[in-house]
């Protein structure tokens, strides 16, 4: 596990403790300093359910905490957790308001291996012409009984490559994300929908590929928190994800054709 903490624009000496409570029951502190920033690393050996309390405190709004849960089940290969502290609008829908309040954000996103009935595959290789989106386009085929969703927006499913250089893959490449698309349904069971490099595609030159895809089995947008308590000097904005891993390695040559490959 990553843990990732931090204290923005707070100009008191702040004080910030996370205390885990293990599946066999046992307590241990992950973090306890009055750093403005920190990065370290937990390794996680046990499968079950782990409680993450965040501690936050320092003379503007006193000590404030909260608790958030998540299970390891041997699917997952990483999990990252952020504890960020800041000050923030006391009204958030007036950005000319003076008067500001303590905010901590507490996230914790598990990444997991796909489920083996989730499927993707390279279709072609588009150049753009005829108002196509250019690049590598893919389908996903969801065979699975859950109902699936892109990172962005439910129901598209947008990703990044990386490049085969000097013996791996290499780099996290993506295009243009937008966000005011039309709706669309998810993934559902037994269902088919494409997927390709950001909104909008993007060129890639002639080369070995990996496309790599994150999809969740609920509805959520990643590294997105909701407000979950208010007080008149401390305010909480958090959420707990699990997000799942698909890729698709593929390679593009010069001059290919816009057809599918007979052999695809």
């Amino acid at each position: 596990m990553l843990i990732d903490y931090s204290v923005g624009n707070i100009s008191s000496t702040s004080h910030g403790i996370l205390r885990m409570l293990l599946p066999d029951g046992k307590s241990t502190i992950v973090l306890d300093d009055t750093v403005r920033q920190m990065q370290k690393e937990c390794h996680l050996e046990q499968l079950g359910e782990y409680r993450l309390t965040v501690v936050f405190s320092n003379a503007i709004s006193g000590r404030d905490s909260l608790e958030r849960t998540f299970t390891l089940t041997g699917e997952e290969y990483k999990v990252e957790t952020t504890a960020h502290f800041s000050r923030e609008l006391k009204d958030l829908s007036d950005w000319k308001s003076k008067d500001s309040i303590n905010s901590g954000l507490f996230t914790i996103t598990k990444y997991s291996h796909p489920s083996p009935l989730v499927k993707m595959k390279y279709f072609r290789n588009s150049t753009g012409e005829n108002n196509e989106f250019p690049g590598p386009q893919f389908f996903v085929k969801n065979e699975s009984r859950d109902t699936l969703y892109g990172e962005w927006l439910p129901g598209y499913f947008w990703g990044r490559f990386s490049r085969w250089v000097d013996g791996e893959y290499v780099g996290n490449h993506s295009g243009l994300i937008c966000t005011t698309w039309d709706d669309e349904p998810p993934l559902y069971p037994d269902s088919v929908k494409p997927a390709w490099v950001a909104s909008f595609g993007a060129r890639i030159p002639p080369g070995k590929y990996r496309f790599n895809l994150y999809y969740s089995t609920e509805n959520n947008i990643k590294g997105t928190a909701t407000k979950i308590y208010e007080s008149d000097t401390f305010r909480w904005w958090s959420s707990v994800q699990n997000w799942h891993l698909l890729t698709c390695e593929f390679e593009t040559k010069p001059k290919e054709s816009l057809k599918p490959s007979s052999k695809q």
